[in-house]
């Protein structure tokens, strides 16, 4: 993935409100998804699109009236100007296959765009095939520390979704989401994982490689996909994207109350009609019983019951995609923040302690029939969170150097900005010896990885480390052109 991969709205989308590694030394931080719904409105006030910004009409109208948008003009254009920054994430995201598209891309998920209005993502990061992200299909929800009946049970409604052609959404982590994925992909299903961070080391993984590989799994996230679980807010964030990429949920067990992420998530839910909400009826959650009379549908399925999970939902089982007419309307008018009746932003204005809300974290969804074969049985036991809030991750198996990528994009592989990298290096070093952490922040990229290019410019000459402070200088003779 390059810049030449990106379309000219999502690249100029990206420099706005992506996050490159380097946020911490910068002047201004990116835009967050409220203060793009303000530039987009006032955008499409001046019948401008995001990529018109780089134009000589932009530059104007960013000169003269970006206040409008409640936004400084010297901030909008340092964002604009991360142009070698973003091509080196881009680099460090291609090594794991992973790709961007943003709301004006005809490939960003129909359900998001319609249900979430304004406050869909401006970008999704993802790895896999875009187009399981309009399969729509069951969002299988509930405890990290599911019982092994419910586990079982869990598996089992996710086997029969494989069978009847319908794909399992999940939100990655341990419990309910774990045995969901497992359930459809070892029945030959398809899947959707919508994760709270990790993104780029998850699609690294070997289990996971395999399902991106066969097209039956795609990983996607809103977040920067080189971010920690951190405080968990993401995690909390994410449930709205499970339940509005999926065409019904499915709660397996509930604690009750708002400090449990599974009932907020399904209230929220309910209180939007994003998607028809079924709670497992009787179940092991002290908030099942609680959903149902807030308005979910009770699941009395049995695992060995003959009735159909598409009999049971109905027509919405397998939603109808757009008319190709439709789906272009949308993508004209899909990076501007719509109309006013959706929520008012992808992330809720307070969130609970880590503490408060340890129960499990909702889950994406896929669409109509499958397509090709299986993948491995435990595809995604993925940066599961235990209870203190660490992040266990339980399907990275062998360290990122050693992973081989999967192709990516159009262009099928991955570039190497080493180059650039060192012909910029000669332009820093000329003014004298610098750490390694000097580099990273002159540069904004890493620094693990100007440590690794440092090194490789070392080898071949290119530079001199110096010690007792170690820093890096010109060699005496040469260039490093």
């Amino acid at each position: 993935m390059s810049k030449e991969d990106l379309s000219a709205d999502t690249e100029v989308v990206l420099l706005l409100c992506g996050r490159f590694g380097g946020e911490k030394q910068e002047a201004y931080p990116p835009l967050a998804p409220r203060e793009y719904g303000e530039l987009a409105k006032w955008l499409k006030a001046l019948a401008l699109r995001p990529s018109d910004l780089l134009t000589d009409a932009g530059r104007v109208a960013l000169a003269s009236s970006i206040h409008e948008a409640r936004l400084e003009r010297q901030r909008v254009e340092f964002l604009l100007g991360r142009g070698t920054a973003m091509a080196l994430a881009l680099e460090r995201w291609a090594r794991g296959g992973l790709w961007v598209i943003s709301r004006s891309d005809k490939a960003y998920p129909q359900r998001l765009r319609r249900r979430l209005k304004n406050a869909a993502p401006p970008l999704l990061y993802g790895a896999g095939d875009k187009a399981l992200l309009d399969k729509g299909g069951l969002a299988i929800i509930g405890s990290r520390d599911v019982s092994p009946a419910g586990e079982l049970y869990t598996r089992a409604i996710a086997a029969r979704c494989a069978n009847e052609g319908l794909a399992v959404v999940s939100g990655g982590a341990r419990g309910v989401d774990a045995a969901a994925m497992q359930g459809a992909t070892e029945a030959g299903g398809y899947c959707i994982g919508v994760l709270p961070s990790d993104l780029l080391k998850t699609s690294l993984s070997r289990q996971n490689r395999m399902g991106l590989q066969e097209g039956r799994l795609v990983l996607v996230s809103p977040f920067y996909p080189e971010a920690g679980f951190g405080r968990g807010q993401n995690a909390m964030a994410r449930n709205r994207y499970i339940y509005t990429l999926a065409d019904q949920a499915l709660v397996i067990d509930s604690a009750l109350g708002k400090h449990s992420g599974t009932w907020s998530g399904a209230v929220e839910n309910l209180k939007h009609g994003w998607v028809p909400l079924y709670v497992r009826t009787p179940g092991e959650g002290a908030g099942n019983a609680a959903l149902v009379a807030e308005g979910a549908f009770p699941f009395a399925l049995t695992p060995d019951s003959t009735d159909t999970l598409i009999g049971l939902f109905g027509a919405q089982a397998v939603s109808q995609p757009l008319s190709d007419s439709a789906i272009i309307d949308e993508v004209q008018q899909s990076f501007l923040a719509p109309e006013s009746d959706a929520p008012a932003e992808a992330v809720p204005a307070e969130l609970p302690p880590v503490a408060e809300h340890q129960e499990l974290l909702a889950q994406p969804r896929p669409e109509e029939p499958a397509v090709q074969s299986t993948v491995a049985a435990d595809l995604l036991a993925v940066s599961a969170v235990d209870d203190s809030g660490d992040t266990t991750d339980t399907v990275i198996e062998e360290p990122l150097a050693a992973q081989q990528p999967v192709p990516v994009g159009s262009s099928g592989f991955a570039l190497d900005m080493y180059s650039d990298f060192s012909s910029k290096l000669a332009s820093l070093l000329s003014g004298g010896a610098l750490s390694e952490e000097e580099i990273a922040t002159l540069l904004c990229i890493e620094k693990s990885q100007a440590k690794a290019w440092l090194k490789r410019a070392s080898e071949v000459g290119l530079v001199d480390k110096l010690k007792k402070p170690v820093r890096y200088a010109l060699v005496s003779q040469g260039s490093l052109c």
